[in-house]
């Protein structure tokens, strides 16, 4: 899997130089994300440009923290717009049958 997700990288790197694009390795990292709790702790280790990249084993994105068994969870920056979406939700769910 490791060397797969490297290649990839690497086509993906290819395309940021053609358009004069530079991606950062420091800022990227690499996780795993499944419901299989045996795995959760495996680490990759995935290369960019010769570097290792960081492994997070919770990565953040766009405020949602990814845990490694798949789940997410509202950063609590968005909090409130997370109340307002579960009562939407069961609003509609009520609704729906």
């Amino acid at each position: 899997m490791e060397e797969v997700l490297s290649k990839d990288i690497a086509t993906v790197g290819k395309y940021f130089q053609t358009w004069k694009l530079k991606l950062s390795a420091t800022k990227m990292v690499s996780a795993v994300l499944h419901l299989n709790n045996k795995e959760a702790k495996r680490e990759l280790k995935v290369n960019f440009n010769d570097e290792t990249l960081a492994f997070c084993s919770d990565p953040r994105y766009l405020g949602i923290t990814w845990y490694s068994t798949g789940r997410s969870r509202i950063a609590n920056t968005f909090s409130h717009f997370a109340k307002k979406l579960t009562s939407r939700v069961a609003l509609l769910r009520r609704r729906s049958g």
